[in-house]
């Protein structure tokens, strides 16, 4: 699997684009000018603009397969961390986090999955049951990974940490994310 770093991800969008603008000038280019050329030329504008139509498709294909942001949300509860995210097939973020956090990382009681198990209405999965770790080191880990980073406090407080266009962001804004369901924090 190949990890592209954000801002590599940004680059990659506006090249597509770029190649969906070039494509469509050069078939815009072969449509005026293919009927007064030769056989010899007419044969290479219909293989330049098949290569445009080729270079059109796969770069729509890449733009709809853009990843969306990755976006996790931390519940804490006095000792207690509860993570949720919406990337599971980012599995290599979650073993990551479960690497770093070795002996702090415990099970999901069946009452705790339960609790739980409404999240999953809105996209989000829990994933990780963090015992006795600072809720700053989870907060910069968590930064350091995912795009979107809620936190939500024992009081329903929530911050949100826009990581997407760096690893530390320098504040957080009182959002809350968009949730259909009501899990409690607390």
């Amino acid at each position: 699997m190949v990890i592209v770093q954000r801002n590599e991800v940004n680059r990659n969008r506006v090249l597509h684009l770029l190649t969906i603008l070039l494509s469509a000038v050069v078939l815009a280019g072969i449509a005026v000018t293919f009927s007064g050329r030769s056989e010899q030329a007419q044969l290479l504008l219909v293989l330049l603009g098949l290569t445009a139509v080729v270079a059109i498709v796969l770069s729509l294909i890449q733009l709809y397969a853009y990843p969306r942001r990755s976006q996790v949300l931390l519940f804490h509860r006095d000792e207690e961390i509860v993570v949720a995210t919406n990337t599971l097939h980012e599995g290599f973020k979650l073993r990551f986090l479960r690497d770093v956090l070795g002996e702090h990382v415990a099970s999901f009681t069946d009452e705790e999955r339960a609790r739980w198990k409404p999240l999953e209405e809105d996209g989000f999965y829990a994933t990780l049951y963090i015992r006795n770790a600072r809720k700053v080191m989870m907060l910069r880990l968590c930064t350091m990974i995912f795009d979107d980073v809620f936190v939500a406090d024992r009081n329903g407080r929530w911050e949100h940490h826009d990581s997407s266009r760096t690893a530390e962001p320098s504040f957080s804004k009182r959002e809350t994310p968009r949730l259909k369901s009501k899990t409690n924090a607390g």
